[in-house]
């Protein structure tokens, strides 16, 4: 029997129980073709532009460029990050239709970094996972921060945060949370 074409268009879509408005699935990502990623790091103003995986296989060296951009800006420190947070920040910008690159305010902290962030602001977590490189706070210009914080909440992928104050949104690899306004 032939599908029709009103149970296809609600097989594509979902519904927002917040709203009863029909909401696109988010993009999966193909496990081989390649993925682009374009970061610009608010802080330190290095813009990446990168294909950082092709062929079923991450690529090291824009991985270590990557991971370059996220370091810790104030002890100028980086670490290996966790390699799906860069495939969530891909997701995102693929969700929201975006070529945008993804500002990044924050990547890895030091635990020294993080100490003296916590010192200034109750927010910050004692044991973050921007120490274990599993975590970034970002914004995408021309996105509302409360729809690309939506967007992340619907991936399912890990942690997410609202900080509309800031205008930024926190994203990580842990586990199923989110919180903010």
């Amino acid at each position: 029997m032939a599908a029709s074409s009103s149970s296809f268009v609600a097989s594509a879509f979902a519904t927002d129980t917040r709203s009863q408005a029909p909401v696109a699935q988010l993009p999966q990502l193909d496990t081989v073709a390649s993925r682009r990623i374009h970061l610009f790091n608010a802080h330190t103003l290095d813009d990446l532009n990168v294909v950082y995986y092709t062929r079923g296989m991450y690529i090291d060296e824009n991985i270590e460029q990557l991971n370059h951009l996220m370091r810790d800006r104030r002890a100028n420190a980086s670490i290996s990050m966790d390699t799906s947070l860069y495939d969530q920040l891909l997701r995102l910008q693929l969700a929201l239709g975006t070529d945008e690159p993804v500002h990044v305010l924050s990547g890895y902290r030091t635990p020294e970094t993080n100490a003296k962030l916590r010192r200034r602001s109750p927010g910050v977590a004692k044991f973050s996972l921007h120490m274990e490189g599993r975590a970034a706070d970002i914004y995408i210009p021309g996105i509302p921060v409360d729809k690309l914080h939506q967007a992340a909440v619907d991936m399912h992928a890990g942690g997410v945060g609202l900080y509309s104050n800031s205008n930024f949104v926190h994203v990580d690899t842990g586990t199923l949370r989110h919180w903010g306004s």
